[in-house]
Protein backbone atom coordinates (compact mmCIF):
# COMPACT_ATOMS: atom_id res chain seq x y z
CA UNK A 1 0.00 0.00 0.00
CA UNK A 2 1.53 3.32 -1.32
CA UNK A 3 0.60 5.10 2.26
CA UNK A 4 2.46 2.74 5.02
CA UNK A 5 1.16 1.83 7.96
CA UNK A 6 2.67 4.13 11.33
CA UNK A 7 1.85 4.07 14.82
CA UNK A 8 2.65 8.03 15.03
CA UNK A 9 -0.24 8.76 13.21
CA UNK A 10 -2.92 8.65 15.56
CA UNK A 11 -0.24 10.81 17.62
CA UNK A 12 0.84 13.48 14.98
CA UNK A 13 -3.33 14.27 14.16
CA UNK A 14 -4.12 14.35 18.13
CA UNK A 15 -0.55 16.63 18.48
CA UNK A 16 -0.87 19.13 15.44
CA UNK A 17 -4.85 19.42 16.08
CA UNK A 18 -4.42 20.02 19.41
CA UNK A 19 -1.52 22.56 18.53
CA UNK A 20 -4.14 24.30 16.23
CA UNK A 21 -6.42 24.37 19.01
CA UNK A 22 -4.00 26.36 21.56
CA UNK A 23 -2.84 28.64 18.89
CA UNK A 24 -6.26 29.45 17.66
CA UNK A 25 -7.53 29.91 21.62
CA UNK A 26 -3.70 32.20 22.69
CA UNK A 27 -4.34 34.34 19.11
CA UNK A 28 -7.82 35.28 19.73
CA UNK A 29 -7.89 35.77 22.99
CA UNK A 30 -5.49 38.62 22.49
CA UNK A 31 -2.43 36.52 24.47
CA UNK A 32 0.13 39.03 24.65
CA UNK A 33 2.95 37.23 22.65
CA UNK A 34 1.68 36.27 20.04
CA UNK A 35 -0.49 39.08 19.62
CA UNK A 36 2.78 41.44 19.45
CA UNK A 37 4.22 39.28 16.95
CA UNK A 38 1.62 39.24 14.92
CA UNK A 39 1.23 43.49 15.00
CA UNK A 40 4.99 43.21 13.98
CA UNK A 41 5.10 40.76 11.20
CA UNK A 42 1.88 43.27 9.52
CA UNK A 43 3.87 45.88 10.02
CA UNK A 44 6.85 45.12 8.37
CA UNK A 45 4.97 43.86 5.68
CA UNK A 46 3.06 46.83 5.47
CA UNK A 47 5.90 49.04 5.55
CA UNK A 48 9.39 47.27 4.66
CA UNK A 49 7.89 45.16 1.54
CA UNK A 50 9.28 46.62 -2.03
CA UNK A 51 7.11 46.25 -5.07
CA UNK A 52 9.58 43.80 -7.22
CA UNK A 53 9.09 41.19 -3.60
CA UNK A 54 5.48 41.79 -3.73
CA UNK A 55 4.88 40.89 -7.25
CA UNK A 56 7.56 37.73 -6.76
CA UNK A 57 4.86 37.04 -3.99
CA UNK A 58 1.69 36.80 -6.09
CA UNK A 59 1.66 33.21 -7.16
CA UNK A 60 1.64 32.72 -3.67
CA UNK A 61 -1.30 35.52 -3.39
CA UNK A 62 -3.28 32.55 -5.59
CA UNK A 63 -2.91 29.81 -3.00
CA UNK A 64 -4.76 32.16 -0.96
CA UNK A 65 -7.85 31.59 -2.78
CA UNK A 66 -6.98 27.97 -3.43
CA UNK A 67 -7.09 28.67 -7.51
CA UNK A 68 -3.64 27.71 -8.16
CA UNK A 69 -3.70 25.01 -5.49
CA UNK A 70 -7.01 23.36 -7.31
CA UNK A 71 -5.24 23.55 -10.89
CA UNK A 72 -1.61 21.79 -9.53
CA UNK A 73 -4.16 19.07 -7.28
CA UNK A 74 -6.19 18.62 -10.74
CA UNK A 75 -3.13 18.15 -13.05
CA UNK A 76 -1.45 15.74 -10.37
CA UNK A 77 -4.60 13.52 -9.82
CA UNK A 78 -4.82 13.56 -13.31
CA UNK A 79 -1.82 12.03 -14.61
CA UNK A 80 -2.03 9.87 -11.55
CA UNK A 81 -4.84 8.27 -12.89
CA UNK A 82 -3.91 8.04 -16.47
CA UNK A 83 -0.95 6.01 -15.11
CA UNK A 84 -3.24 3.77 -13.17
CA UNK A 85 -2.87 5.44 -9.61
CA UNK A 86 -6.73 5.75 -9.87
CA UNK A 87 -7.16 5.35 -5.95
CA UNK A 88 -4.38 7.83 -4.92
CA UNK A 89 -5.71 10.08 -8.01
CA UNK A 90 -9.32 9.86 -5.87
CA UNK A 91 -8.08 9.98 -2.57
CA UNK A 92 -6.20 13.07 -3.53
CA UNK A 93 -9.24 14.98 -4.93
CA UNK A 94 -11.17 14.10 -2.36
CA UNK A 95 -8.93 15.19 0.69
CA UNK A 96 -8.05 18.52 -1.19
CA UNK A 97 -12.39 19.40 -2.15
CA UNK A 98 -12.93 18.36 1.61
CA UNK A 99 -10.10 20.51 3.19
CA UNK A 100 -11.06 23.51 1.06
CA UNK A 101 -14.38 23.26 2.23
CA UNK A 102 -12.58 22.83 5.91
CA UNK A 103 -10.69 25.86 5.61
CA UNK A 104 -13.38 27.94 4.21
CA UNK A 105 -15.65 26.99 6.89
CA UNK A 106 -13.39 27.79 9.77
CA UNK A 107 -12.41 31.10 8.21
CA UNK A 108 -16.14 32.47 8.33
CA UNK A 109 -15.91 31.67 12.04
CA UNK A 110 -12.74 32.77 12.72
CA UNK A 111 -12.61 36.96 12.80
CA UNK A 112 -8.90 38.56 13.00
CA UNK A 113 -7.61 42.24 12.73
CA UNK A 114 -4.36 43.30 13.00
CA UNK A 115 -3.81 46.83 12.83
CA UNK A 116 -7.52 47.57 11.14
CA UNK A 117 -6.83 44.74 8.47
CA UNK A 118 -8.51 41.46 8.09
CA UNK A 119 -6.36 38.44 8.80
CA UNK A 120 -7.39 35.25 7.00
CA UNK A 121 -6.96 32.57 9.79
CA UNK A 122 -6.11 30.18 9.09
CA UNK A 123 -3.99 30.99 6.31
CA UNK A 124 -4.76 28.86 2.94
CA UNK A 125 -1.27 29.19 1.37
CA UNK A 126 0.76 27.43 4.29
CA UNK A 127 -2.66 24.76 4.14
CA UNK A 128 -2.52 23.84 0.58
CA UNK A 129 0.96 24.27 -0.07
CA UNK A 130 1.54 21.34 2.70
CA UNK A 131 -1.43 19.46 1.00
CA UNK A 132 0.69 19.68 -2.39
CA UNK A 133 3.89 18.79 -1.02
CA UNK A 134 3.05 16.03 0.79
CA UNK A 135 0.78 14.52 -2.54
CA UNK A 136 3.95 14.84 -3.90
CA UNK A 137 6.07 13.02 -1.13
CA UNK A 138 4.09 10.10 -0.20
CA UNK A 139 2.99 9.30 -4.24
CA UNK A 140 5.32 10.69 -6.74
CA UNK A 141 8.91 10.67 -5.03
CA UNK A 142 8.83 7.11 -3.88
CA UNK A 143 8.35 6.35 -7.75
CA UNK A 144 11.77 7.88 -8.78
CA UNK A 145 14.11 4.84 -9.03
CA UNK A 146 17.80 7.08 -8.37
CA UNK A 147 18.28 8.28 -4.65
CA UNK A 148 19.98 11.17 -5.53
CA UNK A 149 16.99 12.59 -7.69
CA UNK A 150 14.88 11.72 -4.37
CA UNK A 151 16.70 13.89 -2.62
CA UNK A 152 17.02 16.76 -5.27
CA UNK A 153 13.02 16.87 -5.54
CA UNK A 154 12.60 16.99 -1.44
CA UNK A 155 15.44 19.40 -1.19
CA UNK A 156 13.49 21.47 -4.07
CA UNK A 157 10.15 21.14 -1.98
CA UNK A 158 11.15 22.22 1.33
CA UNK A 159 12.82 25.09 -0.52
CA UNK A 160 8.95 25.69 -2.28
CA UNK A 161 7.74 25.16 1.32
CA UNK A 162 9.85 27.62 3.25
CA UNK A 163 9.41 30.60 0.46
CA UNK A 164 5.45 30.22 0.62
CA UNK A 165 5.71 29.89 4.29
CA UNK A 166 7.79 33.35 4.24
CA UNK A 167 5.83 34.63 1.67
CA UNK A 168 2.37 33.88 3.90
CA UNK A 169 4.18 35.97 6.51
CA UNK A 170 4.54 39.12 4.36
CA UNK A 171 1.35 38.95 2.57
CA UNK A 172 -1.00 42.03 4.12
CA UNK A 173 -4.12 39.64 4.61
CA UNK A 174 -1.92 37.10 6.55
CA UNK A 175 0.65 37.31 9.99
CA UNK A 176 2.82 34.43 11.90
CA UNK A 177 -0.29 33.07 13.87
CA UNK A 178 -2.30 32.35 10.88
CA UNK A 179 1.12 31.21 8.68
CA UNK A 180 1.27 28.08 11.63
CA UNK A 181 -2.82 27.58 12.41
CA UNK A 182 -2.72 26.54 8.38
CA UNK A 183 0.12 24.67 8.51
CA UNK A 184 -1.07 22.30 11.83
CA UNK A 185 -4.83 22.09 10.47
CA UNK A 186 -2.87 20.68 7.00
CA UNK A 187 -0.92 17.92 9.03
CA UNK A 188 -3.90 17.12 10.77
CA UNK A 189 -6.06 16.57 8.01
CA UNK A 190 -3.25 14.53 6.09
CA UNK A 191 -3.10 12.36 9.11
CA UNK A 192 -6.79 11.93 9.51
CA UNK A 193 -7.24 11.33 5.89
CA UNK A 194 -4.36 9.29 5.28
CA UNK A 195 -6.23 7.01 7.79
CA UNK A 196 -9.31 7.12 5.85
CA UNK A 197 -7.03 5.57 2.86
CA UNK A 198 -6.32 3.10 4.66
CA UNK A 199 -9.26 1.64 5.74
CA UNK A 200 -10.88 1.93 2.40
CA UNK A 201 -8.17 1.33 -0.12
CA UNK A 202 -8.35 -2.20 -0.28
CA UNK A 203 -11.93 -2.14 -1.06
CA UNK A 204 -12.06 0.31 -3.31
CA UNK A 205 -9.53 -1.58 -5.57
CA UNK A 206 -12.31 -4.72 -5.75
CA UNK A 207 -15.17 -2.04 -7.27
CA UNK A 208 -15.59 -1.33 -10.88
CA UNK A 209 -13.49 0.92 -12.59
CA UNK A 210 -10.59 0.93 -10.05
CA UNK A 211 -9.20 -2.86 -10.17
CA UNK A 212 -6.47 -2.15 -12.32
CA UNK A 213 -5.12 0.69 -9.90
CA UNK A 214 -2.11 0.55 -7.56
CA UNK A 215 -2.96 2.02 -4.13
Amino acid sequence: MIIAKSRTRFLMLMLSLILFIVISILTYRHQRFLHTLSQIDHSIARAVVPTWLENIMKPAYIFSHGLLAGLLIFVIAFFLWGFKFKIPATWILLTSLSGWLLINVLSLFFNLEVNGTKIVYPAHTTFFMTLLISYVLLIIIPEIQHNFLQFVCQTLLLLCWIGTFMMTLLAPNSNVASAIAGWFLAIAWLQFSENVYRIYAADLYRRKGFSNSWY
